[in-house]
């Protein structure tokens, strides 16, 4: 399984992948690492595939005289020409660029995931985010799902942050998100709130949200049983 590690910047993706990879191996499984962000300066783990061998951002400011922004959308042009290697491994951890918008709103993202052979994407969200812009992160992922064509699991990241009491209530919003949208707020923003979550509702496949912490490793089990829940077939995954 290649599993694509998605997220808004600081999410956590690359410590994720850099843990999550002797996690796996510790419970007996072959382990592959593939870096995609040709910006990032260092990694928590030795990528096999490693994008900066190819080209970084950085490279791309001086050779093509152009400033950070503008590199970075060339890079992922690159990117989306680029040939990956398919390594017979159970799972092969997949980093992405750490701007999610070039990658997913370009050619990249499609790209790279019509080269993969049996993909499936982690899609994290910071639980160090306040709780009224979870709708704004579940529609985030929709529109990553929607645009890569890939099955998605959302995870919950940074959980060894939180106190016991903010855990609980990120449970209560995720068991139930329409029921805690509609009630949250008085107005137009409730109104929003309202029509969001029966979007997410028709639209985004039920299934559990592990709470994870990429730094401690908690959450790790409920995270690899998700994935193999999301690449079953046979019913609800709830």
């Amino acid at each position: 399984m290649e599993v694509l590690v998605l997220g808004p910047a600081g999410s956590g993706k690359s410590l994720l992948t850099g843990n999550f990879g002797p996690y796996l191996q510790k419970e007996g499984y072959t382990v592959k690492y593939m870096n995609l962000d040709p910006g990032v300066l260092d990694t928590s783990y030795k990528p096999d595939f490693d994008v900066r061998e190819k080209f970084t951002v950085e490279q791309i400011m001086k050779h093509e005289s152009l400033g950070p922004n503008g590199a970075i959308l060339r890079a992922m042009d690159m990117l989306a020409e680029l040939e990956v290697p398919i390594y017979e491994v159970d799972f092969t951890l997949i980093d992405t660029p750490g701007q999610l918008e070039p990658f997913i709103f370009r050619d990249a993202g499609e790209k790279i995931v019509k080269k993969l052979r049996d993909c499936c994407c982690i899609f994290i969200i910071d639980a160090t985010s306040p709780k009224h812009t979870l709708p704004s992160f579940y529609l985030y992922s929709l529109a990553a799902k929607y645009t890569l064509g890939v099955n998605m699991v959302i995870v919950l990241n940074k959980v060894d942050l939180l106190e016991a009491e903010k855990i609980k209530e990120f449970k209560v919003f995720l068991e139930n998100p329409e029921f805690t949208l509609k009630n949250s707020l008085e107005g137009l923003r409730s109104e929003i709130d309202s029509e969001i979550a029966s979007i997410l509702k028709r639209f985004l496949p039920a299934q559990r949200i592990p709470f994870v912490s990429a730094k401690t490793w908690e959450g790790f089990e409920d995270l690899l049983a998700v994935l193999y829940e999301a690449k079953c077939v046979c019913g609800d995954l709830t």
